[in-house]
């Protein structure tokens, strides 16, 4: 079987990617409270460092029109190798973690398999759009995967209108990990730039299509992606190997022998400080074992501030009211469900905040922070400690005096 390296393109991604990350490392990078994506500032000029940049920007212009960068904040964030923190003056910033140590020590190849991985296996795709018009999800990029895989290296293949115009963000996501090259269509010239992709033509080199067959054959997408089967109501996976091997066969003896650590299924002992806000002056704390559930943290919240537990309710774990990255209460349809899960098994980490949502009509949203994670303290509590509070809300106004 014939062994590859990887080729230029993939190893200008890969220098890109370690730039980004550097400059992320390097400076309190912020990022928006509400879109979690990156302020212009920095992007402005990241988008200089780079060797793919992008055109017709200006330091104003936000995440979206920077489709390789929105892919690498993406990435980053996905694969854990940058965490949400709390910066100055109540700002985000997205701050290095113990694995982006673990990432540079991989060799070239490791290091491109590792990102594949998190692309293909951690990515929400729905997250990684950028243009207005093309819908992207687990689904639709398992649809093009399966049409360009059939196709031989080296070779132009013309795209229909549909996928000139459907799949142009998961081409143009391809074309930067190096696996395809791309020739846009010529009427998409006048389009507005950044925002518009259109693509008329591509090739696939002979590596690229070897991947592209081994993702769509061995690793189908829609098996494969944490966030798709997520919002399928799956919560707990167990994959039989690791993501990498299929792959290992394509390159020379012992050269792709590691990737980033995978924590599937982890279970993080001891207790979990919780801070619950409704707004600066109304908050409790809570204090809960690893053992206990969402569920659990949702009565703790009831009862804290005195509400009649009479509606259903969702913990958004990214933040995000109604995003995918969801526990549900037990009375929804689909899952995956408060009681299901255990605080030790959500991969929490200190200062992060999820979004609790109360009540699908007036929607009271809660603020929900770890305060803290005491991994030594192996005493079980038996129940949820509301360790203090502050404020009195209303879940029920008596508005008699107004009559």
């Amino acid at each position: 079987m014939k062994k590859f390296n990887l080729n230029e393109q993939m190893n200008n991604f890969l220098r890109d990617f370690d730039k980004f990350t550097e400059y992320l490392s390097e400076r309190e990078v912020t990022i928006g409270k509400k879109t979690g994506f990156i302020s212009p500032k920095f992007l402005f000029e990241m988008n200089s460092l780079i060797s793919i940049k992008q055109e017709g920007i200006t330091t104003k212009s936000a995440e979206l029109s920077y489709p390789l960068l929105h892919l690498f904040c993406n990435l980053a964030k996905s694969s854990r190798l940058f965490i949400e923190d709390a910066g100055k003056a109540g700002k985000i910033i997205l701050k290095p973690t113990e694995r982006i140590d673990n990432f540079k020590d991989l060799n070239i190849t490791e290091k491109y398999i590792s990102i594949l991985e998190v692309l293909w296996m951690d990515c929400d795709f729905e997250k990684l759009q950028y243009q207005t018009y093309d819908y992207l999800d687990a689904h639709r990029a398992a649809e093009v995967l399966s049409v360009i895989s059939q196709q031989k290296p080296d070779e132009i293949f013309y795209l229909d209108k549909f996928m000139r115009y459907n799949s142009s963000s998961i081409i143009l996501y391809f074309y930067y990990f190096g696996i395809l090259d791309y020739k846009e269509y010529e009427k998409a010239e006048s389009k507005e730039k950044g925002r518009f992709f259109e693509p008329d033509e591509i090739v696939i080199n002979p590596l690229g299509l070897k991947i592209i067959k081994i993702l769509n054959k061995k690793r189908n997408l829609e098996l494969w992606n944490i966030p798709y089967r997520r919002e399928c109501g799956e919560w707990k996976f167990d994959f039989e190997e690791e993501f990498k091997l299929p792959f290992v066969n394509l390159f020379e003896k012992d050269i792709l022998s590691n990737t980033l650590i995978r924590n599937l299924n982890k279970f993080t002992d001891g207790t979990y400080t919780f801070k619950i806000s409704l707004d600066r002056s109304t908050w409790a704390k809570i204090k809960l074992s690893s053992q206990h559930t969402l569920e659990d943290l949702h009565n703790s919240i009831q009862e804290v501030f005195d509400f009649d537990n009479d509606h259903m309710y969702s913990f958004f774990m990214d933040g995000k009211a109604w995003s995918n990255n969801k526990f549900t209460c037990p009375y929804e349809e689909m899952g995956p469900y408060v009681d299901e899960v255990k605080i030790g098994e959500l991969d929490l980490y200190k200062k992060q905040d999820f979004l609790y949502l109360f009540d699908y009509g007036d929607e009271w949203r809660f603020n929900v922070k770890v305060f803290d994670i005491d991994e030594e303290d192996k005493i079980t509590l038996l129940k949820p400690q509301i360790i203090e509070s502050k404020g009195k809300v209303e879940q029920y106004p008596d508005f008699d005096d107004e009559w």
